[in-house]
């Protein structure tokens, strides 16, 4: 027996590199030398996938502006007026345009090349002569219907290092390696001018999750999968998330690109290497440091969960290639559904058995993100915002329970002492 167990042993040492990868490569350096290829061509095998991938946001976040892509209104409520100056939107044949106050703090026409997202909101991106993408100082709220204020006209002033024409805020330093796949240029500090801006694809595509594709295309048999990531097949959760992680995030580069700037996002990052390596994490918090206010970070919140402890991945509530079932977060279940289909033991007493519905992610997946308007983005941290948290720290830290009990008579203080009495005498006591 002792001989077996030995046999057992060796045995598992000899298969354990090929269990950890599953024939598919575990890190960047497995496919370090591979270059973009696009996702047309992951299409010509991937057919499938590749039309249940159009069906997600992934592919929009970065397009062309024309008539079919451009939600805003630049014709009828086309204007924003930011103190005693106003902001003109107008269309003029098939292009669009945005008049504002430039670097130069004079007014100007700019042209819209590209667009930034359609479901919560849209932005504007012109190109200005020296190369440089930068993000007009308007967004357009799909939810509201309305125009706001962008990184502009409000809060900073030309040459402040944060107003929207500033050297600092280029998109290619700041944006482009979430919203596109493969990004390329070059940056001539001496004239600080941008050439060569380029993408395999405007906005997220395969190869920004599964690796860049030039050596899979061409490889066969045991090859196929060594030459490219699959992230539900690597062996550690952590890094395996942190594919997700790489956008879904907030803060900066550790290094500087090109010597001169740290980017918004993980330049030197590959699918299945180590983020934290090459990202340092900065999250728009609320009061309490505990959940976020701003949107993009539910890797940040992921990390804090019992979920990351456990190994409970993105893909495991979530779908990467196709729609949601009836939602629109590519959920696999809707809503509170799809935590009762892991969560079966939760009896309905107690806290739990407030609410007839027993309304999972009212609770643990508060609204109190914003992406464009506030409550618009879920916490994922599923944890419980409690009310005596905004006893402490004021009305700018949100609760689970006053997002939906937000009546006058329903203080954080009242519903607190509802949440400390069933915690004491048990529900039995108002039933």
């Amino acid at each position: 027996m002792k001989g077996f167990k030995i046999s057992i042993i060796a045995i598992l040492a000899l298969l354990t590199p090929f269990l950890l990868t599953n024939g598919h490569a575990q890190t960047p350096a497995d496919i370090n030398e591979a270059t973009y290829v696009g996702a047309a061509k992951c299409r010509e095998c991937h057919e499938k996938i590749y039309e249940g991938w159009k069906t997600t946001y992934h592919p929009y976040k970065f397009q062309d502006v024309s008539e079919d892509t451009v939600v805003a209104d630049f014709e009828k409520n086309n204007t924003l007026t930011i103190g005693d100056y106003t902001t003109k939107m107008s269309k003029e044949g098939n292009n669009y345009f945005i008049t504002t106050m430039g670097p130069d703090n004079k007014e100007h026409k700019y042209q819209a090349k590209y667009l930034i997202g359609s479901v919560w909101k849209q932005r504007y991106v012109t190109e200005f002569p020296n190369g440089g993408l930068h993000i007009l100082p308007v967004q357009w709220n799909v939810k509201t219907q309305k125009w706001v204020d962008y990184h502009g006209l409000k809060k900073f002033k030309p040459d402040s290092g944060k107003y929207w024409s500033d050297k600092q805020r280029t998109y290619q330093f700041k944006c482009t390696g979430c919203h596109n796949t493969g990004s390329e240029f070059t940056y001539d500090a001496a004239t600080e001018t941008y050439s060569g801006t380029k993408w395999a694809d405007k906005g997220v595509s395969c190869e920004a999750c599964h690796g860049p594709g030039s050596k899979h295309i061409t490889a066969e048999g045991e090859d196929l999968g060594l030459t490219i990531i699959n992230p539900a097949k690597l062996y550690d959760p952590r890094r395996a998330a942190a594919i997700c992680g790489q956008c879904h995030t907030r803060g900066a580069s550790v290094e500087k690109l090109y010597g001169v700037q740290k980017t918004g996002y993980p330049h030197d990052y590959k699918p299945g290497g180590m983020l934290n390596f090459v990202y340092d994490s900065k999250p728009g918090m609320l009061p309490d440091d505990e959940f976020s206010r701003q949107h993009h970070q539910q890797y940040l919140d992921w990390q804090k969960s019992t979920h990351a402890e456990t190994g409970v991945q993105c893909w495991d509530c979530h779908y990467s290639h196709r729609q949601g079932n009836s939602n629109n977060a590519q959920t696999k279940l809707p809503g509170s559904l799809l935590c009762k289909n892991c969560h079966i033991d939760v009896e309905k007493k107690g806290v739990h058995g407030i609410h007839s519905t027993n309304n999972c992610i009212g609770c643990h997946m508060p609204s109190s993100a914003k992406s464009a308007t506030p409550g618009d983005i879920r916490s994922h941290s599923f944890k419980v915002m409690k009310p005596s948290g905004s006893v402490a720290l004021g009305a700018k830290q949100s609760n689970s329970c006053n997002l939906c009990h937000y009546h006058k008579d329903d203080s954080p203080a009242d519903l607190q002492k509802v949440l400390d009495e069933i915690k004491k005498q048990g529900w039995k006591a108002y039933k």
